[in-house]
């Protein structure tokens, strides 16, 4: 048997490769837990043995110490929080826009409706006003003509 300087190389980078990835550390993890009592507190251990109810597990960096996972898993939160509350914004602010929208929509309904209104009556003391009728009936019908116009021209009617 020869001696292939090769495949010691090739073993000895294998052997390194495999303990390499056995010294690795996998990332930890560390649970959020709420005490049926209302309060938080954060755990190695899972939540259970503290006689809480989990709500949430966060990934962090093996190797540091408990304090620091602590901060790194706050500072995750808190990203996903200020995420969570600016979505809620634009929810809100579109709601809002919405809720604008809609309010405006009502308002030229109605005033469409009255403009109608003011018109249908407009037309009917018109018709009246081509009727034989007194003095004082015309010159009533004519002040109520007048009164019509009036409004519809205030209101913005066409």
């Amino acid at each position: 048997m020869a001696f292939r300087p090769r495949a010691v190389w090739g073993l000895l980078g294998w052997l390194l490769l495999v303990q390499g990835q056995a010294q690795a550390e996998a990332p930890g993890q560390i649970y959020r837990c709420r005490t049926y009592g209302g309060g938080q507190f954060w755990s190695e251990q899972h939540c259970q043995q503290h006689g809480a109810l989990i709500e949430r597990i966060e990934s962090v960096p093996a190797g540091m110490s408990f304090e620091r996972q602590v901060k790194v898993a706050e500072q995750g939160s808190g990203r996903s929080a200020k995420a969570v509350s600016a979505g809620r914004a634009s929810r809100s602010e579109q709601a809002l826009i919405e809720r604008e929208a809609k309010a405006r929509a009502r308002e030229q309904a109605r005033l469409q409706a009255r403009c109608a209104r003011w018109q249908a009556e407009l037309e009917r003391q018109q018709g009246y006003s081509r009727q034989k009728l007194t003095a004082r009936r015309q010159e009533f019908i004519r002040n109520k003509q007048q009164f019509l116009r009036e409004q519809r021209e205030q209101a913005g009617c066409r």
